[in-house]
């Protein structure tokens, strides 16, 4: 069942929210219940207790709408995830202190982990949006380059562990939400890092693996 019209709450504080907010978690519910392409407008604007006309007074159309929810959800998990960050600390202890605070969002925040994960690579992003919310997590491209100058992880481009450690981060906050490894959430999060440090013995071989079962 749809929280009530015009009194939705954000997920992580219990305030009253504007009319942009209601119709941004609205469009969350409903896109991540129904999709994106069966949730027309009219029924956003029903959802939300206003008009179709004031749904267009913030947002030009659907997919404006869409990315500006795709475009908040990355600020907010950035935001979460750079609260948990010491620059003082060594990279090691930043990577895991990041880990944890993504896993933390990802499982106090439900249906927009579940809207990521949904369309990370949905075509109705922009790239000019695209490279707006990758800007949100460009300071963590520092940590890595001093993880990598340490031997920590391997020497690869941003991208391939912009989408190999995202993999595994969603993995283990699905694991953790499931319940069913039998598993505390700090073990599968230990687990999960191990996925991500460099085996110092050997450059093509993880020598121990975790099977997944998503």
């Amino acid at each position: 069942m749809s929280p009530p019209r015009a009194e939705r709450h954000s997920e992580t504080a219990d305030v009253p929210l504007g009319k942009r907010e209601i119709i941004l978690n609205v469009a969350l519910h409903l896109f991540t219940s129904q999709g994106f392409h069966a949730t027309p407008t009219s029924q956003i604007s029903k959802e939300a207790g206003i008009s179709t006309g004031t749904l267009f007074h913030y947002f030009p159309d659907k997919n404006s709408l869409f990315e500006q929810l795709y475009l908040s959800i990355k600020k907010d998990m950035a935001e979460a995830i750079r609260t948990c960050d010491d620059p003082d600390l060594d990279p090691r202890t930043r990577l895991e202190r990041c880990f944890h605070g993504f896993v933390t969002w990802g499982i106090s925040n439900h249906e927009k982990f579940l809207f990521v994960e949904q369309f990370y690579h949905s075509p109705s992003i922009s790239e000019e949006v695209m490279r707006e919310a990758h800007a949100e997590f460009a300071w963590m491209n520092q940590i890595s380059e001093e993880a990598i100058a340490k031997g920590l992880i391997r020497d690869l481009p941003h991208e391939f562990y912009l989408v190999m450690v995202s993999q595994i981060m969603f993995g283990v906050v699905k694991l953790i939400a499931a319940g069913e490894t039998g598993l505390s959430s700090e073990k599968l999060i230990s687990l999960g890092l191990d996925l991500i440090w460099r085996n110092t013995g050997s450059d093509d071989k993880i020598a121990s693996s975790v099977k997944l079962n998503i």
